[in-house]
């Protein structure tokens, strides 16, 4: 003895069941593009310290360039690994932070105690 579900209720499943499927699908994709707004932010801020070689990197991910990513994440590995890479990527960084700290004088008397002067 099989009961079937009334045709009605059974567009009704339907209905409901695609409804949530959309719901699901939008939510996924307001998500990933959340992700992608908060990389061009960080790649944003990033560029004004002077770390061009890492939002360079964060802007690839944010347009969907993984093949991009891979390489630029090589790159870092390989400048990483070289002292004088690093020191001529960071030597931006350090300029900007000078000038970040030339008005706190605290910092500034630390910077010549660590310079002997």
């Amino acid at each position: 003895m099989t009961e079937t579900v009334p045709i009605l209720w059974q567009y009704v499943a339907l209905g409901i069941a695609t409804l949530l499927l959309v719901v699901l699908l939008l939510w996924l994709y307001n998500r990933r593009e959340r992700r992608r707004k908060h990389a061009l932010e960080l790649a944003r801020l990033m560029t004004a310290w002077g770390l061009d070689w890492f939002a360079e990197g964060y802007e690839m991910y944010a347009v969907g360039d993984y093949s991009g990513l891979a390489y630029k994440v090589s790159e870092i590995v390989k400048a990483v690994r070289s002292d004088a890479a690093m020191v001529a990527r960071l030597d931006g960084v350090f300029w900007k932070l000078l000038d970040h700290y030339r008005d706190d004088a605290a910092k500034v008397a630390e910077i010549r105690k660590r310079l002997g002067k």
